[in-house]
């Protein structure tokens, strides 16, 4: 979700965490999300166990605000022509979305906050497969399969879309398709591209 359909700003999220004290390399480092960072994404926390756990963390109360504040802040923007453009691909395809996410991160994205066209991430594909809800995370071989599975879909005529590496291997381990972007790149020229070569 974040650095593919909506553009990710990972410097500001960290400076929201560490103006309340938390140590950002400790927790979200270049390894991904570590420690109760990484319980909440995997499910294995709510939002009010993760804010008194992050209250521990940095020796003062968190506000339940406060700490999606600093969560949301992964959010920059979401550019309504790709928007746009997934729907076009859902008339035509079964869209799914895929993400390490969390509660947080949700209840902004899957509202009408999302973008300037008012709509929630949820209009835009035929479903939503979320680590926290799914109780693991990309690239762990369990979430795609349990994706796969949910919807009735072949490994080998489905494509998966992500800006890193390591979840595209993990998917490509199983016989899905992969296409490695760029974050917050516009991928929707290399995604056509795919597609004409597919035959699709």
């Amino acid at each position: 979700m974040g650095g593919v359909i909506f553009l990710q700003n990972t410097d500001e999220a960290f400076r929201r965490f560490a103006s309340q004290g938390i140590d950002t390399d400790k927790y979200m480092g270049k390894f991904g999300q570590q420690g109760f960072f990484l319980d909440l994404e995997e499910g294995k926390i709510d939002k009010e166990e993760f804010r008194i756990r992050m209250s521990e963390a940095v020796g003062h109360p968190v506000s339940m605000e406060e700490a999606a504040y600093c969560w949301q802040g992964f959010y920059k923007d979401a550019p309504v022509e790709r928007l746009r453009f997934l729907l076009e691909l859902k008339d035509k395809y079964h869209l799914g979305l895929l993400s390490n996410t969390n509660p947080f991160m949700m209840e902004f994205t899957d509202s009408p906050r999302l973008s300037s066209d008012h709509r929630p991430i949820s209009d835009y594909f035929h479903s939503l497969f979320l680590s926290y809800e799914m109780k693991t995370c990309k690239p762990e071989e369990k979430i795609y399969r349990m994706a796969l599975d949910r919807d009735g879909l072949l490994a080998d005529e489905t494509l998966f879309i992500d800006d890193s590496l390591k979840n595209i291997e993990g998917a490509r381990k199983l016989g899905i398709h992969g296409l490695h972007i760029q974050t917050n790149s516009d991928w929707r020229k290399d995604l056509i591209t795919f597609l004409q070569r597919s035959g699709q």
